[in-house]
């Protein structure tokens, strides 16, 4: 069976999404070992687009023209090949659970939480962590990044954490004084962070430097170990995760481990590149293979797009041996899942807080 994967491997992401990419591959590679997926022998076929629209765009044709049997999408464009795709009929794997299309498009299917609960979830994290009420910090870059700060009022007023600073944070900045100044004089106990995990460290280098060390919160996704040294971060620092985090003690995360040491040592112990990202790409490869089971492909049987998505739409109350939130699907509807994981650092340590919480109503 071949499988097209889309990815931003080269470009402004592209140091954390190539691991995420290698980690898929050491999914293929030990599923193959082990004789394939109902006997049928995985090939990759990947698409690295640079982060390039136009690219994007061209190589979603590229797949669509060789027929692939499923899209597992590694790329931040991918609503720039949405449509072709759709029209195609191939089912879209996460990935990148960051993609509205995972709770949009019945064609996209999630292997963890879903964006549309993403600000929810992280207004829950504070809430959890102590704090009364929030600052948000938001990427200037990107419109998107504001775009969320309605929301997270919206969210932190029902829980009863309500947002009393917001600002932008530009990665040229020259430091973050000014923003960490105006959140203390707020008398904010909690930080949401919303940029890379690089950015979000000399935010909170700049606070500490102002006596100032609030509760942080950020999404899990851009998770890395360096926040284990950072100042402020490494006593402060906790996330929502939409899979489990990587730094997990669970079973799952151990066979995860040895596929990933196996075939690319070393790979794990970069503190800035292996993320949460990578996580969710292994878990597209889990749904990929629960999609297989279900589908009841035999040794000798066909596999197709329509095989694949027949064999998601099967999907129910399912885990992928403890990666996921319970995954159900239903045929014909999107698929929104609204539970996640929280993890926290302290004394320069990640651990994994309780089990699954999710969205209240």
């Amino acid at each position: 069976m071949s499988v097209g994967v889309l990815c931003s491997c080269s470009g402004p992401f592209g140091s954390n999404i190539m691991s995420a990419w290698s980690v898929f591959q050491a999914w293929e590679k030990s599923v193959n070992a082990a004789g394939g997926l109902n006997g049928h022998q995985v090939t990759l076929i990947q698409k690295d687009n640079g982060s390039i629209p136009g690219t994007a765009l061209a190589n979603a044709q590229s797949l669509i023209s060789a027929k692939v049997d499923a899209i597992v999408d590694l790329d931040i464009l991918d609503e720039t090949w949405a449509k072709p795709v759709a029209a195609a009929k191939i089912p879209v794997i996460g990935g990148n659970l960051a993609a509205p299309l995972y709770f949009q498009d019945p064609s996209w299917y999630p292997s963890g939480q879903t964006n549309d609960s993403i600000i929810p979830s992280v207004v829950a994290t504070a809430k959890k962590a102590g704090a009364t009420n929030l600052a948000v910090l938001y990427c200037a870059e990107a419109p998107q990044c504001q775009e969320g700060v309605p929301l997270a009022k919206t969210a932190g007023q029902a829980q009863g954490v309500p947002v009393t600073y917001t600002a932008s944070i530009a990665a040229t900045a020259p430091n973050y004084t000014a923003q960490c100044v105006a959140a203390k004089q707020a008398g904010v106990t909690a930080v949401f962070l919303g940029d890379s995990l690089a950015v979000n460290a000399r935010v909170a280098e700049n606070c500490h430097s102002q006596g100032y060390d609030p509760i942080y919160v950020t999404e899990g996704t851009g998770f890395t170990n360096q926040a284990l040294t950072t100042p402020g971060l490494k006593d402060r620092l906790w996330a929502s995760y939409p899979v489990l985090p990587y730094f997990s003690s669970a079973p799952a995360m151990t066979a995860m481990n040895t596929a990933v040491d196996k075939y690319y040592p070393g790979l794990r112990e970069n503190t800035t590149t292996w993320s949460e990202f990578v996580v969710q790409a292994w878990t597209a490869g889990l749904l990929l293979a629960q999609a297989v089971k279900s589908a009841g492909v035999s040794p000798s049987g066909t596999v197709s797009p329509a095989v694949i998505a027949q064999g998601l739409d099967e999907v129910s109350n399912e885990t992928l041996g403890g990666f996921s939130p319970t995954l159900n699907f239903t045929a014909g509807k999107p698929h929104s899942v609204d539970c996640w994981y929280t993890g926290r650092v302290l004394g320069g340590k990640a651990s994994q807080v309780g089990g699954l919480t999710c969205q209240q109503g």
